[in-house]
């Protein structure tokens, strides 16, 4: 009996021995070069993941695998579905470890200000890994511009509603502090001229002062004549504009053309960020009623028409210098 009992003690400590520390064991290190990305479909099996890992030669042999995998199940962390990053040296026990605890690959998408809601949904189509169609577009402006992050196989329409919560969670901090000081009276004229801002610089400086331009163009009835609003006019926010304005894009009959109509478009042409957003609510105190590119990557503002005509002269000649030394 007491050879029996060596012999299986022996054998079990064999068994150990071979899951831990044989090539492909547990606290071995897995057979890779390089970092390898690896995704484990919902609802695939132990015996099918063990058979994929086997494929991508990530494992030597499976009974560890099984054994380890087996081990994390009894105590209640079972392996996940996901996309998961492996690097050479690690072990066979923490990759394990990873994919029980769910530690998938985190992406991050980039929306850069100034994006019409169409432009953003066709971001999120062109991302391969993402599932499901935009069913429906939700209002212009309405979508904030920031870096978000996702993982494989999160749905489109879930990445577009967090980008709604995040423009709403802007407008529960903002408006309520700034509605009674605010000229605008709604959120979404708040939204509208803050698109415009967006359109019109993308120096941070500027934006209070090209808020200040156009409250006080709205203030007097005058026109905002807004270039970036006869853009949208014409592509409807649907496709990209390389061409200057024309004087017949200038006449289109469109709510959007401000040269025409007074006051603000009636809805914003862009998803604009926080800081356009802040310069609406807060503008510069000015009596600006005008502003023009300066030639040098920022604009020159102006309260007369005769200032303006000058700084519009100027910027002419400094592009036609930089023409001519092309």
């Amino acid at each position: 009996m007491r050879r029996i009992f060596i012999f299986f003690v022996l054998f079990f400590l064999a068994v150990i021995s071979f899951i831990l520390y044989a090539p492909g064991g547990l606290l071995k290190s897995i057979n890779l070069s390089e970092k390898t990305t690896v995704v484990i479909e919902n609802g695939k099996s132990l015996p099918k993941i063990a058979t994929q890992l086997s494929e991508l030669k990530i494992i030597h042999q499976k009974i560890s695998f099984f054994c380890g995998a087996l081990f994390l199940k009894l105590q209640k962390k079972p392996l996940k579905h996901g996309e998961y990053l492996f690097e050479p040296n690690q072990t066979l026990w923490q990759i394990l470890q990873k994919i029980a605890k769910g530690e998938v690959v985190v992406h991050y998408l980039t929306i850069p200000e100034g994006l019409t809601v169409y432009e953003i949904s066709k971001k999120l189509e062109n991302v391969a890994i993402l599932t499901g169609a935009i069913e429906k577009l939700p209002p212009e402006g309405t979508l904030l511009p920031q870096t978000y992050d996702y993982y494989y196989g999160d749905s489109r329409q879930h990445i577009m509603h967090r980008m709604e919560k995040a423009m709403e969670k802007i407008k529960n901090l903002a408006w309520p502090q700034y509605k009674n000081s605010c000229y605008l009276k709604t959120w979404e004229e708040v939204l509208t001229l803050a698109s415009i801002i967006e359109k019109e610089t993308a120096i941070a400086s500027e934006r209070d002062l090209v808020a200040s331009v156009y409250l006080n163009r709205l203030k007097i009835s005058m026109p905002l004549q807004a270039d970036p609003t006869v853009i949208y006019a014409v592509t409807k926010g649907q496709t990209s504009f390389y061409r200057p304005i024309l004087k017949s894009d200038l006449s289109l009959q469109s709510p959007f053309n401000t040269y025409l109509q007074k006051g603000l478009p009636p809805t914003p042409i862009a998803c604009p960020g926080e800081a356009s957003i802040m310069a609406a609510l807060k503008p510069a105190s000015t009596s600006y009623l005008y502003f023009v590119a300066s030639g040098e990557g920022g604009h020159k503002f102006s309260s007369d028409l005769k200032t303006h005509n000058q700084y519009v002269r100027n910027w002419r000649l400094i592009e036609k210098q930089k023409k001519e030394n092309l």
